[in-house]
């Protein structure tokens, strides 16, 4: 790779949102803040999420072939403090959230934004990463208000 620094910086540009995957399987749930989102189709409608290899949400999103992306919004700073760092052992990450169950019994975290259901139709492993391919097959607007955007200072790093 010619001049990583500035390769770097070039990619940290490209503005990314801030959103929630939820995931669960059986008796086991989790979500993990992610920013690498897209919409891919209108027809069927589809998005793209992507998931590091080590995050033990995607294992459940293999498993169920499902997943909810919540699309947080601009005052949505509770939401981004509580999903920043894990919660204490045998705590519930959703633990004082306010939540609904949805597609395949899958939270829905009721403050944010909106969100989209999603079931999985591919998915690919790329270096320390795993894309997903989300048909999208249910969602709404819940709180409404401006998407949250932010590009990063390093484009080799969250």
């Amino acid at each position: 790779m010619r001049n990583k620094k500035q390769i770097g910086k070039a990619l940290g540009r490209v503005p990314s949102g801030l959103f929630i995957v939820t995931a669960a399987h059986e008796d086991r749930e989790d979500a993990v803040l992610t920013s690498w989102v897209n919409q891919c189709s209108f027809e069927p409608p589809a998005v793209t999420i992507v998931l590091g290899t080590t995050r033990p949400a995607r294992l459940l999103v293999e498993a169920s072939g499902a997943f909810t992306l919540n699309i947080l919004g601009k005052e949505s700073n509770s939401l981004l403090k509580h999903f920043f760092k894990p919660p204490a052992e045998g705590v519930s990450i959703f633990q004082g959230l306010n939540v609904s169950k949805g597609h395949k019994g899958i939270k829905i975290l009721d403050d944010s934004v909106a969100y989209l259901e999603c079931e999985v139709r591919e998915q690919q492993r790329f270096g320390d990463h795993i894309l997903y391919t989300g048909e999208i097959v249910g969602g709404k607007t819940l709180k409404g208000g401006e998407p949250y955007v932010h590009v990063r200072d390093t484009g080799f790093s969250y």
